[in-house]
């Protein structure tokens, strides 16, 4: 269950017939709708109606836009197309945000193995089984109340770093042991860890902590794309 519900309107079909989905939200033009309905619709008026779309979307995005770093070093990226000399750069649409902290994440961290959803839709499948294994989201608390991925569980990246009061509970209940020399993982929980998504680093924090700590690496699954990308292809949140 997604706590968040969105006014949304859906535009399908071409040449022809201009289908339309709508919640809540009028829409006007060849014919003002409140259903699915199909509604006949010109060839000129639908193309006209996608270029006045297109033209204000375009300006909001001049408008807010603004240049922001790839990665905290990585600022742009020279190349040559068509003998021309361009940099590829990182344009973003909010420009209250900035890098870091929102700096595109690798897609490797040490050997770590990166998952996309597919596995990640298996590793859920064997939960059920009472294996060894978590699903983690490790963002704030905040955004897990506001939604998951259903059968994660919440180990906000902050409570692993050393100054959280919260570590040392957290590393014993994964099945760490701590020693005078420090942490000693062996009969520990595989761990599928996630975040936002691409430019978040509390996945990638979270990881790089544990292993920092001595977690093993092959106790460890990635997946890269979090909330955003499971949202965006139409996955299940809860």
């Amino acid at each position: 269950m997604n706590f968040c519900k969105k006014n949304y309107i859906r535009i399908l079909g071409i040449c022809g017939s201009l289908f339309l989905q709508a919640d809540t939200i009028e829409i006007g033009g060849c014919a003002t709708v409140r259903s699915s309905e199909p509604q006949g619709c010109s060839s000129d008026s639908l193309l006209n109606t996608q270029s006045s779309l297109f033209q204000v979307e375009d300006e909001n995005r001049t408008k807010t836009s603004s240049k922001m770093n790839i990665t905290e070093s990585l600022v742009s990226v020279p190349v040559t197309h068509e003998k021309q000399e361009l940099q590829i750069e990182r344009n973003v649409i909010d420009a209250t945000q900035s890098c870091p902290p929102f700096c595109i994440q690798p897609m490797r961290i040490a050997g770590v193995e990166t998952v996309a959803e597919l596995e990640t839709l298996a590793f859920i499948a064997t939960l059920k089984e009472k294996k060894p294994q978590l699903l983690v989201d490790a963002r704030s608390s905040d955004f897990y109340r506001k939604s998951t991925i259903p059968g994660a569980i919440n180990i906000p990246y902050t409570m692993l770093r050393n100054e959280s009061k919260y570590q040392k509970e957290v590393l014993t209940l994964l099945g760490g042991k701590q020693s005078s020399k420090g942490w000693y993982f062996k009969n520990i929980q595989t761990l599928l860890i996630f975040g936002n998504g691409a430019k978040d680093i509390q996945a990638s924090s979270a990881i790089k902590t544990l292993l920092f700590l001595g977690y093993p690496e092959n106790k460890i699954l990635y997946y890269r794309g979090g909330v955003e990308s499971w949202e965006n292809l139409g996955l299940t949140l809860y």
